[in-house]
């Protein structure tokens, strides 16, 4: 791990919580950043009312980070871009590294007369750039951070310099997420599941383009021949449309909606193997390397760069986005042959772990951001 000490760093999101995807990379990062000894302060989207507590903020107040509150949305008052400016200012920081779009624009627009060393922004989606191509293109953003081959290609295509852009993977925290076999019965009991059941999970919020509807689908496809197989959804939003898709396809008894989990490395240790039905907006998604890292075999389908970690047939199962016969397929076999999902479990979970940890990202941001700030010193 490079040595940071004495450096001073900005960590920004327009995220008001920590709860999933980028907000935990987010987390992790900056859990690195202080054991290499930067200062870190942060900043996260205000939300009324919301205490650091119920936002999960104290994770970062634990580890010695001010968290500062600014709005971030669409279009940027004067005082909020004001705001941002002092906080720069009072910070003299050697590092702003943003993790969105919105957070990135009002850095840009704040920072305009003042030299930040290095200025870096990650983007952890694979959606293509309407106007907002102007800001990653701007001269004063030193690099961007994505995280698949498949989210470069994107905004190369889209008119961003491709050396501007570095890939580097997200990272998962192998000491939480790992397998623990004794938590099964435990987990399965307060998940109301049968102790011999055969059991999926799909890990994402309810919303549409995580494609919760065509796994219902494909679960459908299956229950005849396999009515052991139970399916968990793992995540938060609204339930009700989903919940009326599962009585109307007769598989309503078979699906549990868990909610949005804090303790996902529990639930993982419940199940049998762990279902991406996604089929829009993925960069790489994190969930994959959390159940591979727990030593589940996992199945997603080919969106963004989904497929760069789960190479078909050796670290899992590709299937075809939207297609539920496809998805019910490659789900069916993990069913009916249990020694080839070990197989594939295993191999997963040594990639994740050779590839893809929080330090073995962490020490690849470090780098950037040392040659960013010599290149400029050089310069």
């Amino acid at each position: 791990m490079l040595d940071l000490a004495g450096r001073r760093v900005l960590i920004t999101t327009a995220h008001k919580n920590i709860r999933s995807g980028g907000s935990i990379q987010l987390f992790l990062l900056a859990r690195s950043l202080v054991r290499a000894g930067a200062r870190v302060d942060a900043v996260f989207n205000h939300r009324a009312g919301a205490t650091q507590s119920e936002s999960n903020l104290l994770l970062l107040n634990d580890l010695g980070i001010n968290v500062h509150f600014l709005r971030f949305s669409r279009w940027y008052s004067p005082a909020q871009v004001l705001a941002f400016r002092k906080l720069l200012r009072a910070g003299r920081y050697d590092i702003v590294h943003s993790h969105k779009g919105s957070d990135l624009s009002l850095a840009l627009l704040a920072s305009w007369g003042m030299a930040i060393p290095c200025l870096v922004n990650t983007r952890g989606v694979n959606f293509r750039l309407g106007l907002n191509r102007f800001k990653y293109r701007s001269l004063r953003l030193d690099r961007i951070i994505v995280v698949s081959k498949n989210s470069k290609a994107v905004m190369v295509d889209c008119g961003v310099p491709a050396e501007k852009i570095r890939v580097i993977y997200g990272g998962v925290d192998t000491d939480r997420f790992r397998p623990q076999p004794d938590l099964r019965e435990v987990v399965r009991n307060e998940l109301g599941l049968p102790a011999d059941a055969q059991v999926s999970v799909v890990a994402a919020n309810l919303v549409r383009q995580k494609g919760h509807g065509d796994y219902l689908k494909a679960a459908a496809l299956l229950k005849q021949d396999h009515p052991a197989l139970y399916h968990v959804f793992a995540g938060g939003g609204d339930q009700s449309d989903l919940q009326a898709k599962a009585a109307a396809l007769g598989v309503a008894d078979r699906v549990v909606f868990a909610g949005f989990r804090t303790d996902m490395e529990r639930v993982y240790a419940a199940c049998d193997f762990s279902v991406m039905p996604s089929f829009a907006g993925e960069g790489v998604s994190g969930v994959l390397r959390e159940a591979m890292a727990c030593g589940l075999p996992v199945i997603t389908t080919d969106v963004g760069g989904n497929a760069e970690l789960v190479v078909h047939e050796k670290y899992g199962l590709v299937t075809p986005v939207r297609d539920p016969e496809a998805l019910a397929g490659a789900m069916a076999g993990l069913v009916k042959n249990p020694a080839y999902s070990q197989a594939l479990a295993a191999a997963g979970r040594r990639f994740v772990l050779d590839r893809f940890s929080a330090e073995s990202r962490a020490r690849q941001i470090f780098a950037l951001y040392e040659h960013v700030l010599q290149s400029k010193k050089r310069g």
